[in-house]
């Protein structure tokens, strides 16, 4: 199955503003309600979260790189 590591700690460290925050914020908001409308989920795998999917070439269709 098809996955990347999420890792949130990393979001928003190069934002230099709360503004800067809040659109980064939003912009990843968007992006998951966009890929759990495609078919992605989250999954706990060997202690970290990963985003998956099913289907590799809806994966790849998004630029992600399968993790192997």
């Amino acid at each position: 199955m098809a996955s990347f590591t999420w890792d949130e700690s990393t979001l928003s460290a190069d934002c230099g503003t709360l503004e800067d925050m809040a659109e980064r914020f939003e912009d990843t908001a968007a992006l998951m309600r966009r890929l759990a409308q495609e078919g992605f989920a989250v999954s706990q795998q060997e202690g970290a979260r990963k985003i998956i999917h099913s289907n590799n070439e809806i994966f790849k269709s998004f630029g992600f790189v399968i993790e192997e």
